[in-house]
C-alpha cells in the first residue's frame, strides 16, 4: 500500500512538472522567433551586406508603362545601392528621358532623391537592368519608392 502511495504522489508530481517544462520551452522558443525574426532586417548577410527586405520596398511598380521589378537594396557599410530591372510592357516603343526615384522612410518623409540621367527608347518588352548607388546612405530601412519618370510614348 505504501509503494502504491508514492507513485500517486510521484504521478501527481509528474503532471504538474512536465506542463510546466513544455510551457518553459514554449515560451523561450517564442522569444528565440521574435528576437531572430526583429534582426534580420537590419542583420548583415553572410556576404557582407545589409539589405532592405521591407516588401512595400522592393514591390513590383508600373508606371507609365515601364515595370520596374526585381528591385534589391543593399548597403555595404558605406553606400547604397537600388539595382532593379525595368520593362516595357506597353505594345509601343518608350522613348524615356531621364527620371526620379524617390526614396521615402515610414513617415512618408523624403530620404533621398536618385536622379537617373538615361536617355534611351525601349523598344516594346525590352528589359534592362539598370543600378543607382546613393554614397554615404544606409537605406536599408527604407520603406517606399516613388517613381517619376520623363516619357513620350
Amino acid at each position: 500500500m505504501k509503494k502504491f502511495i508514492k507513485s500517486i504522489n510521484f504521478d501527481k508530481k509528474l503532471l504538474l512538472i512536465i506542463p510546466a517544462i513544455i510551457i518553459m520551452i514554449s515560451f523561450f522558443i517564442i522569444i528565440k522567433k521574435n528576437t531572430t525574426s526583429s534582426n534580420v532586417k537590419n542583420s548583415i548577410s553572410n556576404d557582407g551586406y545589409k539589405y532592405n527586405n521591407n516588401k512595400n520596398f522592393i514591390k513590383k511598380q508600373k508606371v507609365d508603362g515601364i515595370v520596374f521589378k526585381n528591385i534589391k537594396c543593399t548597403y555595404d557599410g558605406s553606400n547604397s545601392l537600388i539595382s532593379y530591372t525595368m520593362v516595357n510592357e506597353t505594345k509601343k516603343d518608350i522613348y524615356l528621358d531621364n527620371y526620379d526615384i524617390i526614396v521615402k522612410d515610414k513617415n512618408n518623409e523624403k530620404l533621398t532623391k536618385i536622379s537617373a540621367h538615361v536617355t534611351q527608347t525601349f523598344k516594346s518588352k525590352e528589359s534592362v537592368e539598370m543600378a543607382n548607388q546613393v554614397v554615404g546612405v544606409d537605406l536599408t530601412d527604407a520603406y517606399s519608392m516613388e517613381l517619376k519618370l520623363n516619357t513620350d510614348m
